[in-house]
């Protein structure tokens, strides 16, 4: 059986929760709010649609160099928190 000291328990834990967020992760937390803010502000919009604003909105990022930054300006727990988030107003408490 695996024994590990508090100490070395609260350190692995620590390592695991700081891990910034990926770029992959960072484009799906892009994708999220941009479907939370479209679905409420024009909730007839179909999938489809909802796709292309989506694929607008990565082409836009790309070249958008704060959005280069988001893995190391986001940490995990923001997003972590955005990403459970059922609104775009949640999203955005969480990534402040």
């Amino acid at each position: 059986m695996l024994s590990l000291k508090p100490a070395a328990l609260l350190a692995l834990l620590v390592t695991a929760c700081g891990k910034p967020p990926t770029p992959a992760e960072c484009t799906a937390l892009l994708d999220r709010y941009t479907e939370k803010l479209v679905n409420s502000d024009r909730p007839e919009v179909t999938p489809g649609e909802i796709e292309k604003v989506k694929a607008t909105a990565r082409a836009r990022a790309a070249e958008d160099p704060a959005f280069a930054e988001c893995s190391s300006k986001v940490s995990r727990h923001q997003y972590e928190c955005a990403m459970q988030a059922e609104t775009v107003d949640r999203m955005e408490i969480c990534l402040n």
